[in-house]
Protein backbone atom coordinates (compact mmCIF):
# COMPACT_ATOMS: atom_id res chain seq x y z
CA UNK A 1 0.00 0.00 0.00
CA UNK A 2 1.18 3.45 -0.79
CA UNK A 3 0.46 4.68 2.90
CA UNK A 4 2.97 2.74 3.98
CA UNK A 5 5.72 4.09 2.22
CA UNK A 6 4.56 8.43 3.21
CA UNK A 7 6.29 9.24 5.99
CA UNK A 8 3.76 10.71 8.82
CA UNK A 9 4.02 14.28 9.49
CA UNK A 10 3.54 13.56 13.00
CA UNK A 11 5.81 10.95 14.05
CA UNK A 12 8.86 13.35 11.99
CA UNK A 13 7.92 16.02 14.41
CA UNK A 14 8.60 13.47 17.11
CA UNK A 15 11.42 12.82 15.76
CA UNK A 16 12.49 16.45 15.17
CA UNK A 17 11.20 16.88 18.97
CA UNK A 18 13.63 14.03 20.50
CA UNK A 19 17.17 15.13 18.51
CA UNK A 20 16.37 18.52 20.07
CA UNK A 21 15.96 17.20 23.55
CA UNK A 22 19.13 14.85 22.99
CA UNK A 23 21.37 17.46 21.27
CA UNK A 24 20.47 19.54 24.92
CA UNK A 25 20.85 16.54 26.55
CA UNK A 26 24.41 16.00 25.66
CA UNK A 27 23.21 12.93 23.42
CA UNK A 28 23.90 13.14 19.35
CA UNK A 29 22.35 10.53 16.81
CA UNK A 30 25.33 9.29 14.84
CA UNK A 31 25.08 7.66 11.59
CA UNK A 32 23.64 4.61 11.60
CA UNK A 33 21.49 5.00 14.21
CA UNK A 34 23.97 4.54 17.10
CA UNK A 35 24.48 7.43 20.14
CA UNK A 36 27.46 9.11 20.94
CA UNK A 37 27.78 11.40 23.44
CA UNK A 38 28.45 15.36 23.81
CA UNK A 39 29.17 16.16 27.72
CA UNK A 40 27.83 19.09 28.48
CA UNK A 41 29.77 22.59 29.07
CA UNK A 42 29.57 25.31 31.22
CA UNK A 43 32.02 28.32 30.25
CA UNK A 44 32.54 31.23 32.73
CA UNK A 45 35.64 33.72 33.58
CA UNK A 46 36.20 35.77 36.91
CA UNK A 47 39.09 38.37 36.85
CA UNK A 48 42.13 36.48 35.82
CA UNK A 49 40.80 33.62 33.85
CA UNK A 50 38.28 31.53 31.62
CA UNK A 51 37.28 28.41 33.34
CA UNK A 52 35.54 25.03 30.96
CA UNK A 53 34.14 22.71 33.00
CA UNK A 54 32.92 19.61 31.13
CA UNK A 55 30.43 16.90 33.02
CA UNK A 56 32.24 13.68 32.37
CA UNK A 57 31.11 11.31 35.07
CA UNK A 58 32.58 7.78 35.46
CA UNK A 59 35.54 8.88 33.14
CA UNK A 60 39.20 7.58 34.31
CA UNK A 61 41.20 10.79 34.82
CA UNK A 62 43.76 8.67 32.77
CA UNK A 63 41.15 8.67 29.59
CA UNK A 64 40.79 12.17 29.19
CA UNK A 65 42.99 14.68 27.30
CA UNK A 66 43.06 18.70 26.92
CA UNK A 67 45.36 20.10 24.22
CA UNK A 68 45.75 23.40 22.84
CA UNK A 69 46.27 22.91 18.88
CA UNK A 70 46.38 25.84 16.80
CA UNK A 71 43.91 28.59 18.60
CA UNK A 72 42.03 25.32 19.51
CA UNK A 73 41.69 23.55 22.97
CA UNK A 74 40.50 19.75 22.28
CA UNK A 75 39.63 18.02 24.07
CA UNK A 76 38.88 14.22 24.58
CA UNK A 77 37.92 11.53 26.47
CA UNK A 78 36.45 8.21 26.73
CA UNK A 79 34.20 6.05 29.03
CA UNK A 80 34.37 2.54 29.19
CA UNK A 81 31.51 -0.54 29.55
CA UNK A 82 31.33 -1.98 33.22
CA UNK A 83 33.47 -4.93 32.92
CA UNK A 84 32.59 -8.89 34.28
CA UNK A 85 28.91 -8.70 33.58
CA UNK A 86 27.78 -11.57 32.06
CA UNK A 87 24.46 -11.06 30.67
CA UNK A 88 23.10 -7.37 30.37
CA UNK A 89 19.80 -6.41 30.88
CA UNK A 90 20.12 -2.55 30.07
CA UNK A 91 22.15 -0.23 29.02
CA UNK A 92 21.15 3.42 29.18
CA UNK A 93 24.36 5.40 30.70
CA UNK A 94 26.74 6.71 28.27
CA UNK A 95 30.06 4.82 27.05
CA UNK A 96 32.48 5.44 24.09
CA UNK A 97 34.68 8.15 23.02
CA UNK A 98 33.67 11.66 23.30
CA UNK A 99 35.65 14.95 21.71
CA UNK A 100 35.18 18.50 22.48
CA UNK A 101 36.66 21.69 20.70
CA UNK A 102 36.87 25.17 21.82
CA UNK A 103 38.53 28.66 20.59
CA UNK A 104 40.96 29.80 22.65
CA UNK A 105 41.34 33.44 23.25
CA UNK A 106 43.38 35.36 21.79
CA UNK A 107 47.04 35.58 23.31
CA UNK A 108 46.06 32.44 25.29
CA UNK A 109 50.10 30.79 26.52
CA UNK A 110 49.29 26.98 26.27
CA UNK A 111 51.71 26.32 28.32
CA UNK A 112 49.80 27.99 31.17
CA UNK A 113 46.50 26.44 30.78
CA UNK A 114 45.75 24.46 34.23
CA UNK A 115 43.11 21.08 34.37
CA UNK A 116 41.71 19.35 36.94
CA UNK A 117 39.32 16.46 37.64
CA UNK A 118 37.00 16.01 40.41
CA UNK A 119 33.68 14.59 41.09
CA UNK A 120 33.00 13.56 37.26
CA UNK A 121 33.99 17.65 36.52
CA UNK A 122 36.84 18.19 34.35
CA UNK A 123 37.81 21.74 35.43
CA UNK A 124 40.23 23.82 32.64
CA UNK A 125 41.61 26.89 33.45
CA UNK A 126 43.16 29.46 30.63
CA UNK A 127 44.17 32.18 32.41
CA UNK A 128 43.37 35.63 30.62
CA UNK A 129 46.73 37.46 29.32
CA UNK A 130 47.55 40.55 30.64
CA UNK A 131 46.49 43.10 27.82
CA UNK A 132 42.89 41.55 28.13
CA UNK A 133 42.65 42.14 32.04
CA UNK A 134 40.09 45.11 33.01
CA UNK A 135 42.40 47.87 33.99
CA UNK A 136 40.48 50.64 36.50
CA UNK A 137 41.16 53.80 35.68
CA UNK A 138 41.19 56.51 38.35
CA UNK A 139 38.62 59.45 37.76
CA UNK A 140 39.73 62.46 39.84
CA UNK A 141 37.56 64.96 41.17
CA UNK A 142 38.20 68.59 41.79
CA UNK A 143 35.63 71.15 43.31
CA UNK A 144 35.53 74.71 43.25
CA UNK A 145 34.17 76.51 45.86
CA UNK A 146 31.56 78.94 45.52
CA UNK A 147 31.66 82.65 47.04
CA UNK A 148 28.83 83.50 48.45
CA UNK A 149 27.75 87.53 47.15
CA UNK A 150 26.80 90.21 49.31
CA UNK A 151 28.69 88.69 52.25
Amino acid sequence: MNSLTRRDPLLAELDAMTDGFERMFGLRAAPGGTRGFLPPVDIWEDEHSVVIELDVPGCHAENLSAEAVEGQLVVTGERNASQGAERRYRTERWQGRFVRSFTLPQNVDGETIEADYSDGVLTIRLPKPEEAKPKRINISHTSKAIEAAGG
